[in-house]
């Protein structure tokens, strides 16, 4: 198993923070709160959301080999909208 690199996301209003733990929750991923860390089908992702500065860190800290980062990432800025 490897990780990815951080993915910062930058403009992140509250709302849409709220909009994107809506939307990874209906895709069976238990993101919540403003910082933690889940599994998602045998991925490990963590994240920090910073309100004051409109602010998303997430990273995938572990994946399977055959799953490539830049896939992760796409889904993830999909997510976000």
């Amino acid at each position: 198993m490897s990780g990815c690199p951080e993915i910062t996301i930058d403009n992140l209003t509250a709302e849409k923070y709220a909009s994107l733990l809506a939307s990874a929750q209906a895709e069976g991923i238990q993101l919540s709160g403003d910082a933690d860390a889940t599994e998602y089908q045998g991925m490990r992702f963590e994240w920090t959301y910073d309100a004051a500065s409109a602010t998303l860190k997430m990273q995938c800290t572990e994946k399977p080999m055959f799953i490539p980062c830049h896939m992760i990432e796409q889904k993830i800025r999909q997510l976000v909208g």
